[in-house]
């Protein structure tokens, strides 16, 4: 049985702290009041951005953002807006990953040289 993305993320977040990479989660899903979201979208939330922004440089990237899907996922689950904020980040020298579960994640991670 496949974790949900939540779940996943969790794993990844261990690593993640286990490694001492500095990084943050961006809590945009979930369910808001009309009045919730209104002032969030107000105050500088946006739709798209990736759940996990890490903060450490490696080689010529800036940091890393990382869009965490469920383990099986499909990119055709990647969403517009996310995608436009990975390309976006991409093109200011940031590291761009979509991590199907935390396995995935976490390979990739290592590829680019984070946990080393």
């Amino acid at each position: 049985m496949a974790l949900s993305e939540n779940s996943e993320q969790l794993v990844l977040v261990r690593w993640l702290r286990r490694n001492r990479v500095l990084f943050c989660a961006v809590p945009n899903g979930g369910y808001r009041t009309r009045s919730e979201a209104s002032l969030l979208k107000r105050t500088g939330v946006s739709p798209g951005v990736p759940d996990i922004l890490i903060f450490d440089t490696v080689d010529e990237y800036v940091g890393c953002a990382l869009e965490m899907k469920r383990e099986g996922a499909k990119m055709s689950s990647v969403r517009k807006e996310q995608r436009q904020w990975l390309s976006d980040l991409a093109e200011r020298g940031w590291a761009t990953l979509i991590g199907f579960g935390a396995d995935d994640a976490i390979s990739k991670l290592k590829g680019l040289g984070y946990g080393g």
